[in-house]
C-alpha cells in the first residue's frame, strides 16, 4: 500500500479515535452528574425504598438503549487499535498510540475492576452490602 495513503489513514483513525473517545467521555460524566445529583435527592429525603422499587423495573425495559454506550465504545476500541497497527508501520509516536487508542480499553478495565458497575446495581436494587455502599457513596455522592 501507498505510504501516503497510510499516512492520510493515520490521521483519519486518529479523529475518529479522539472523537470516539470524547463521545463516551461525555456519556461517562453526564451519566455521573445527572444522577449523581438525582440519587443524592433520593438518598437525603428519605425515599431510598421508592428509588430501589422502580430502578429496577427501569433497568430491566430499558436494555436497549445500552447497545447505544456499547456501540460508541466499540467503535472507539476498533479505531484504536487499527490506529496503533498504522502508528507501528508508519513508526510514528507509538506510545502515544497505544495509551490513546486503547483509552476505552482502559476505561472499561477500571471501570469493572473496580467494581463500579456492581455497586451501582446492587445499590439501586437494595441489594448493596456495605462495600458497595461505601463505593457508590465514593463515587456519586461526593460529586455533589
Amino acid at each position: 500500500m501507498n505510504k501516503n495513503i497510510i499516512n492520510k489513514l493515520y490521521w483519519i483513525l486518529w479523529c475518529s479515535t479522539t472523537i470516539f473517545t470524547g463521545i463516551l467521555a461525555g456519556f461517562m460524566i453526564s451519566h455521573i452528574l445527572q444522577l449523581g445529583r438525582f440519587f443524592t435527592w433520593l438518598i437525603e429525603s428519605g425515599n431510598q425504598d421508592l428509588l430501589h422499587q422502580t430502578f429496577t423495573i427501569f433497568r430491566q425495559t430499558n436494555r436497549i438503549q445500552d447497545m447505544s454506550y456499547d456501540s460508541f465504545l466499540y467503535l472507539s476500541l476498533v479505531s484504536g487499535i487499527i490506529w496503533i497497527v498504522l502508528a507501528f508501520i508508519l513508526k510514528k509516536e507509538r506510545v502515544i498510540a497505544i495509551i490513546a487508542g486503547l483509552s476505552t480499553l482502559w476505561t472499561g478495565l477500571i471501570f469493572n475492576i473496580s467494581d463500579i458497575d456492581e455497586a451501582e446495581e446492587a445499590v439501586l436494587s437494595g441489594t448493596a452490602d456495605c462495600k458497595y455502599v461505601a463505593i457508590f457513596r465514593v463515587i456519586y455522592l461526593s460529586i455533589n
